[in-house]
């Protein structure tokens, strides 16, 4: 929700802060009530994604900053707002992950996918001293893997205190490169102080998927979701994992992660083709098969299907029934040495049911 501006210095007497945040300008106006450290310090850690003012431009979204925080608590908190509005309008447009990500003089970026907690900002701090910083904390793409830089403060922790948000240049990093960025590597990131060295290991799709997914944001609101995943990861030569002791110990391996050996994965479409006579199956947004799985997203879950599953999946989507269902699954493994086949398929609808994937029409 945009906040209309009073005149052309916004509440108050000061003049607004425009900050580019995944490709949105974002309109910071300070209200009277700010004394003037607070909005000097604010101004700071943000000197890195600073767009020129021009009040003859108008914002895709406007943060009124108030004194209703503490200083340190308002600044945290300011980031937070800043980059959802920013998700917000990314919203079935750009993929955006969890991630941090450098840039090297070429514009090439690697992002490195993980939760919170996972150390990013840390390996930012490591990585950006000697590679173009991109963002800390969210790597936002089209699908033609153009990335849009996010150089907002770096949220540092503090022992009981508030986040503190420090700016890229106070924290030593370097500025993106004068060249298009562009996504090559997708790394998921685990920090393990018992592991001896970092080491890289490819991840075979359906793990990547579904990994990936809780780590994005607004990924259900893209068009056809997993197979625009799928199209990106294929493009990138697939996803790879990171597991590493400390970040002290990452920059020297990034040229690897730039040039890793590129994995082709071959995928299919397994979306809904039509209607079910018994089974509503209006839940799922997306589905794609790879190989002897399909991942399925519904009410915005990633499920990854195999054993009879897929082949249970593949008959629902076709418009087929129970009776249909089974004898497709016994056409494609066969009766069972012990049970009934009817059952079986039975207990896995049931599952896929609880998995809210499906539902038996009345």
């Amino acid at each position: 929700m945009t906040v209309p501006l009073a005149g052309a210095q916004g509440g108050g007497g000061r003049t607004p802060l425009d900050v580019s945040a995944l490709g949105a300008r974002i309109r910071l106006t300070f209200d009277d009530d700010l004394d003037d450290a607070t909005v000097d310090a604010i101004r700071a850690s943000w000197q890195g994604a600073r767009l020129r003012f021009d009040e003859a431009i108008e914002p895709d979204d406007t943060i009124s900053v108030t004194a209703a925080l503490e200083p340190e608590a308002l600044s945290e908190t300011l980031t937070v707002r800043v980059t959802l509005a920013a998700l917000g309008r990314g919203s079935g447009e750009m993929l955006m992950f969890h991630a941090c990500g450098v840039a090297d003089p070429d514009g090439r970026v690697v992002a490195f996918v993980g939760p919170s907690g996972r150390g990013k900002t840390t390996l930012s701090r490591a990585l950006g001293a000697e590679r173009g910083y991109v963002s800390d904390e969210t790597i936002a793409l089209s699908t033609d893997l153009a990335v849009v830089p996010y150089r907002k403060p770096l949220s540092v922790v503090r022992d009981g205190r508030p986040k503190e948000q420090v700016s890229p240049d106070a924290a030593g990093l370097k500025p993106v490169p004068d060249a298009p960025l562009t996504l090559t590597a997708l790394v998921l990131i685990t920090r393990d102080a018992e592991h001896p060295a970092p080491s890289i290991e490819q991840v075979a799709f359906p793990e990547a998927i579904a990994e990936l997914a809780p780590q994005m944001s607004y990924l259900a609101e893209l068009p056809r979701p997993l197979q625009t995943l799928a199209e990106m990861c294929d493009r990138i030569g697939g996803v790879v994992r990171l597991t590493y002791p400390d970040a002290s110990t990452v920059p020297p391996i990034v040229p690897e992660l730039l040039d890793h050996t590129r994995v082709h994965e071959e995928w299919e479409p397994a979306a809904v083709d039509g209607e079910n006579p018994e089974f509503d199956l209006s839940a799922v947004t997306d589905a794609i098969r790879c190989g002897d799985r399909v991942i399925v997203l519904a009410q915005r879950w990633v499920h990854v299907l195999d054993g009879i599953a897929p082949t249970i999946w593949d008959s629902l989507r076709a418009g087929r029934g129970l009776d249909e269902v089974v004898d497709d699954v016994i056409a494609e493994f066969g009766r069972p040495a012990d049970g009934d086949p009817r059952s079986l398929v039975v207990a896995a609808l049931d599952q896929l049911v609880e998995a809210g994937m499906l539902s038996p029409k009345a």
